[in-house]
């Protein structure tokens, strides 16, 4: 047990600077002087780099073990950080937002497979659940401490709490207590992998790739609409993380909860409730201006998508073939970043007139989407 949670506690220190970057690194840029278009540009870069790399870090692991992977996935949150204190402008906020985004991403997709060789093939859920419950909690520390630093002690504060959670990661890992491996399981060399399009013709993994995409991404964008909601309404950057930090219980509540969800449903039908009841929630979200109303919204929105990760990506790793498990992880997270990418790269200039409500809509059209096509593969 000591292993397994030594091993989450370093991939939630480089989920936190993901979870508050995204909140503060947008309110940095407006007090710059960017604009709504430049800021969308911002937050989609956080996907951009593992849109192109997360494949072939999944591929570094599954053939060299995940101790490489992990450890430059911490000194890039570190050298983001660094970076933007040597040199704070615009365009070099752009720059970490792609460093931090890839080093949060790249950590995930190794974590997933150390945290999943932790105990027995049976206990797998367990631990995947007990990862996405320790991310809740990174994700409800980082921007509560990123979003107060920023506004009693401004934009430099702010990076050094981001760049702070990388630093403890660099430091954990040198400890070595923890299932980051320097050769994949057994020390056996896998089999060389095909092209990664072959994966998605097994029909199981694709959709499960599909559901799990969905779920990393409106969950991940939260942040960003929720920072331009709060600059529209009046609402403080201190409110704001507190605002997540809501959403961030809810999602450690629903994960903890994750044992007794799935004796008493299947999983396509957890699945199904979650992606309903979340689209439900989001088309709420532009109508709320007050912060009380706002903060119940992201609780319980916390609540509805928080147990479908784990889920999603349990299913993954029992549809993926054995030797291409990180392979299959990473071309989830491309897809998850790519849709990361994509909606606020198109809907950044909606926003810049019409407000959050398209973004927030377009993210309900896709959950109901996906909803049905988890409910058409539910007996297969």
């Amino acid at each position: 047990m000591a292993l397994l949670i030594h091993t989450i506690l370093i991939a939630g220190s480089n989920n936190a600077p993901l979870a508050a970057a995204r909140l503060v690194l947008p309110m940095i840029a407006l007090t710059m002087g960017a604009g709504a278009q430049l800021v969308g540009i911002l937050a989609a870069l956080f996907s951009a780099a593992p849109i192109f790399f997360n494949v072939a870090v999944g591929r570094w692991a599954d053939r060299s073990g995940t101790f490489g992977p992990i450890l430059f996935s911490a000194l890039l949150i570190v050298g983001a950080s660094a970076l933007f204190l040597l040199a704070p402008s615009v365009p070099v906020l752009l720059v970490v937002a792609c460093m931090i985004g890839g080093g949060a991403m790249f950590s995930h997709v190794v974590a997933i497979r150390a945290v999943s060789e932790c105990g027995a093939p049976s206990d797998r859920m367990r631990n995947l659940g007990v990862l996405v419950v320790f991310y809740s909690l990174f994700q409800f520390i980082g921007p509560i401490a990123a979003g107060s630093a920023l506004e009693y002690y401004g934009t430099h504060a702010a990076l050094w709490t981001i760049g702070g959670f990388g630093v403890v990661s660099v430091g954990m890992i040198a400890l070595r207590l923890h299932n980051f491996t320097r050769t994949p399981k057994g020390g056996a060399e896998p089999p060389a992998p095909g092209r990664t399009a072959e994966l998605l013709r097994l029909p199981d993994l694709r959709r499960w790739v599909v559901v799990s995409s969905l779920f990393s991404a409106v969950m991940t964008i939260l942040p960003f609409i929720l920072s331009l909601h709060a600059l529209a309404t009046g609402i403080s950057a201190a409110q704001a993380g507190l605002l997540l930090g809501a959403y961030s219980i809810g999602s450690l509540i629903s994960r903890a909860s994750i044992g007794i969800a799935t004796r008493l449903f299947r999983a396509p039908v957890i699945l199904i409730g979650a992606l309903l009841s979340g689209g439900a929630i989001y088309a709420a979200l532009p109508f709320i201006h007050a912060f009380q109303p706002l903060a119940v919204l992201c609780l319980v929105l916390g609540l509805a998508l928080g147990i479908g990760v784990p889920i999603a990506l349990s299913l993954i790793y029992a549809a993926a073939p054995p030797d291409r498990v990180n392979e299959s992880v990473g071309l989830t997270m491309a897809l998850t970043n790519f849709l990361q990418t994509s909606v606020p790269l198109a809907l950044g200039v909606l926003a810049s007139s019409l407000g959050v409500g398209p973004m927030a809509w377009t993210l309900t059209a896709a959950m109901l989407a996906v909803a049905v096509l988890v409910w058409g593969g539910r007996k297969r």
